[in-house]
């Protein structure tokens, strides 16, 4: 179950990067969703605030993190 979570988290935070490095604008979707469009305004300020290439930096290594930790978490236990 572990490793669905964070694959799928770790998933999330690719496609944020790949989008941050295109400079693709999430903000001009409609929102539905409270969660969404928090983490829609959230990704809109980063955008703004740091820029397309440091924000893609940044979700691109929460991703590395979440699967290494996932990793270290499994070495633990055995």
């Amino acid at each position: 179950m572990k490793w669905i979570v964070a694959g799928f988290v770790a998933l999330v935070f690719s496609v944020l990067s790949f989008n941050a490095f295109i400079a693709n604008d999430l903000s001009r979707q409609t929102r539905g969703n409270r969660l969404i469009a928090m983490l829609t305004d959230l990704y809109g300020w980063l955008m703004g605030t740091l820029g397309a290439v440091p924000t893609g930096v940044l979700f691109a290594a929460c991703a590395v993190g979440i699967v290494v930790l996932a990793v270290r978490d499994g070495k633990k236990a055995s």
